[in-house]
């Protein structure tokens, strides 16, 4: 009680700053020190996550490495009935002119094969005699060094399965002329059994991929030596501890225990573990913390000193005020307009609350002068394009409302925009995109965007100049720098025909919109304009929707109905002009890419880049060639979507048609087991089977079974009771009967007429 007395009896000013000095400066200062505390942890971790986030995007370039060149090796061995293994084993002779006809042709075969991968330094072939043969480049490594490493024993030991391997080279021309010094070379190797390799001529088959990984460590490592990044020195060592590979700059830095700390990642593949490890200084950690902490101390300090200095006056000449300022902004909020404040406190303050009272006044009349603006208002240019695209207004009714829209000659044009990632949603990311747009002095003066999708735009580009295409183009350039500069996207353009009038704005848009599917043949940064070959693109648009069903099959992995597919295409291949087979070549890709659309996946991770499939076309100059460019293709296109687009694990019926295709040369392969497999029983699986594949499961199994044995009567040489068992027949009698009542012909017939 005497305590309260003697607070009460206190100046104001005295207990004021005891009050703000309790109830303020001191926690201030306890949650700075806290959060300073908590600030430095966050610092060193934040740099430990960075160096993990360089470390897992190395281990994300190994393992793309390790996956596509693992499926590459094995799409190599088995294409076109192991033509490769043939010519390898071929070129094991004595006689020179019989081995230098199959390098040759192993050298053509293995080119072709190899197209578009571009980083496979050397393939060789390794004889059980002691030969070698390579393609591309020789190895520079003894055959008994090579053969005392890991990985080949480990392949040797596991015929048929790849195994993974690497050297890191010590100097220029280390492992094979032309190489560079520190390149990171993985080696993958598969030893071929005698159902792959017939001729048992061939060991081992090797692929020698230079990998871009060894790149970005360098990369690294030079720029944390230069100062430029703080992710530490970067190494691949394995579960021994033996350094796989380094960078020369390594030798040149002592690391010590204690004055270094080692960020350790692991990467895993068929059952070997290596490791990513990053040395970086202890104290390069918290290096940026200690920089943030002196201006946060400085900062904090200033404020609570200003704070201190102005409270009173804050208290005596600024709150009360604006405390009945706030009151009348309610006021006014709530719709009354009829409020008056009586002015107070400092000089400037009182001059606020006049121009409060004068503010409350003009707000009447600026109410009142904005309806009757709106009530005038007449639409902008780009609100007629949006009406029209949304079919509120037809072109007719926008030209009777404003003449001047159609007064000039347009074009329309078409954007798709792709690979932007933004922290916003879609929509809100894509009119970001937009806006930048308008920094081009062509877009912002000639052109009416509307967005139909967040990835698509209409374009309404008013034509000034004769030659518009060319300014087009240019504009599309620019547009495509900045916005990869900007938001790391990519634009794809068509230009449309030249119109005038409102008669062809409707086919104009349409044909942009059909016509966007371009995308899928001429790459996703193509500047594409629709007027040159129309006719041409019309024609491969239409075809495109004759090939829907192999497109499907390629996309869920339907062997069976893809190879019908291939066949029912080849046959049309004959007595044919090329330029015919082009088209129908474009026209497959063009459905395989609209059926990547249909499901929003990206056509370009297929192959993980873009091509100019029209122009690759051109480029090849018979049908044989066309022929293995497409079987390659669907090859590739099939291992992708059986290993990437998971549709297996959510249909029913794709998991099934892959497990059959997997197990169709087992004789006790039935309905009930594949039901069993998928988790369904068998009556409800046979009735959704057949409605879903159009023929019923024991049809399915058979046709496959059919295939497979005419591809074998035509590219091998087995016996017929040997290809009825491959195919799942164990007995031959019936497997003679099934192949002559499909076929119309008994198996050793059809051998004779292939």
């Amino acid at each position: 009680m005497i305590r309260k007395q003697k607070m009460k009896m206190l100046p104001l000013k005295t207990i004021y700053n005891m009050l703000f000095l309790l109830f303020i400066m001191i926690p201030i200062l306890i949650v700075l020190l806290v959060s300073l505390l908590i600030l430095n942890q966050q610092f060193k971790n934040q740099a430990m996550e960075n160096i993990e986030q360089s470390q897992e995007t190395v281990i994300a370039e190994l393992l793309s490495d390790i996956s596509v060149m693992s499926m590459r090796l094995s799409h190599l061995i088995y294409t076109n009935n192991n033509e490769i293994l043939v010519y390898a084993a071929g070129t094991d002779t004595a006689q020179w002119e019989i081995r230098y006809e199959n390098e040759q042709k192993l050298a053509q075969a293995g080119n072709l094969a190899l197209e578009p991968v571009k980083d496979i330094v050397s393939v060789g072939f390794y004889m059980k005699s002691g030969r070698e043969t390579y393609i591309k480049n020789d190895v520079r490594r003894s055959e008994e060094e090579i053969k005392q490493t890991k990985w080949y024993q480990a392949a040797l030991g596991n015929p048929n399965k790849v195994f993974v391997g690497s050297y890191d080279t010590n100097s220029l021309n280390d492992l094979f002329t032309g190489g560079k010094k520190d390149m990171l070379i993985l080696v993958f190797a598969l030893a071929p059994d005698v159902t792959t390799d017939r001729s048992q001529k061939i060991e081992m088959v090797t692929f020698y991929h230079s990998t871009a990984a060894a790149e970005r460590i360098r990369k690294y490592n030079t720029d944390y030596l230069a100062g430029k990044n703080k992710l530490g020195i970067a190494q691949i060592t394995d579960e021994e501890g033996q350094v796989i590979f380094s960078t020369q700059e390594e030798e040149n830095v002592q690391i010590t225990e204690g004055e270094y700390t080692c960020v350790r990642t692991p990467i895993e593949f068929n059952n070997t573990v290596w490791y990513i490890e990053s040395y970086i200084k202890t104290s390069q950690l918290t290096v940026d913390y200690w920089k943030n902490a002196v201006f946060i101390l400085l900062a904090a300090v200033v404020i609570l000193a200003l704070a201190a200095y102005f409270s009173r006056y804050f208290l005596r000449s600024i709150v009360k005020p604006v405390e009945e300022i706030s009151s009348g902004l309610r006021q006014v909020e709530e719709g009354n307009l009829e409020v008056h404040i009586s002015p107070s406190g400092q000089f400037e303050i009182r001059t606020m609350i006049h121009q409060f009272n004068a503010m409350v006044r003009r707000l009447n009349a600026l109410i009142e002068e904005y309806e009757d603006r709106v009530r005038s208002a007449k639409r902008a240019p780009k609100d007629y394009l949006a009406a029209m695209l949304k079919e509120e207004m037809t072109p007719e009714e926008v030209s009777t409302s404003f003449a001047e829209f159609f007064a000039e000659r347009y074009a329309i044009l078409g954007f798709f925009v792709y690979g932007y990632h933004g922290e916003e949603d879609e929509v809100k990311g894509a009119s970001r995109l937009t806006y930048s747009f308008e920094r081009n002095p062509r877009f912002a003066s000639r052109c009416l965007l509307y967005m139909e999708r967040s990835d698509f735009f209409f374009i309404f580009y008013r034509i000034t100049e004769e030659d518009y295409v060319s300014g087009v183009k240019k504009m599309v350039q620019d547009l495509q720098k900045a916005v990869k500069a900007e938001f790391g996207a990519g634009i794809c353009a068509l230009i449309g025909h030249e119109a005038f009038g409102c008669g062809d704005f409707k086919y104009r848009i349409e044909d942009i919109r059909n016509k966007m599917c371009l995308r899928h043949l001429r790459g996703e940064c193509a500047v594409i304009d629709v007027s040159e070959e129309s006719s041409q693109w019309e024609k491969i648009i239409s075809l495109s929707r004759e090939y829907e069903r192999l497109a499907g099959a390629l996309y869920i992995a339907d062997e069976k109905n893809m190879v019908e597919e291939k066949e029912r295409l080849f046959e049309l291949f004959h007595n044919r002009a090329m330029g015919e087979l082009y088209q129908l070549a474009c026209a497959v890709v063009l459905a395989i890419g609209n059926r990547f659309s249909e499901d929003n996946s990206n056509f370009t991770e297929v192959f993980g880049k873009q091509y100019d499939y029209v122009e690759k076309f051109r480029h090849i100059e018979d049908v044989r060639g066309l022929k293995i460019w497409l079987t390659n293709y669907f090859a590739w296109i099939m291992d992708y979507s059986a290993s990437k687009l998971k549709v297996s694990e959510t249909d029913m019926v794709v998991r099934a048609k892959r497990y059959i295709a997997a197990h169709y040369e087992e004789t006790e392969l039935t309905l009930g087991k594949v039901a069993e497999y998928v988790g369904l029983n068998e009556k409800y699986f046979t009735n959704r089977f057949t409605k879903e594949a159009g023929e019923n499961f024991s049809s399915y199994l058979t046709g496959l079974r059919m295939q497979k044995a005419r591809e074998l009567l035509k590219t091998t040489s087995f016996k017929v009771y040997e290809i009825a068992e491959m195919t799942g027949y164990q007995n031959t009698e019936h497997f003679n009967r099934m192949f002559k009542k499909i076929n119309g012909i008994s198996p050793s017939q059809y051998r004779k007429t292939m």
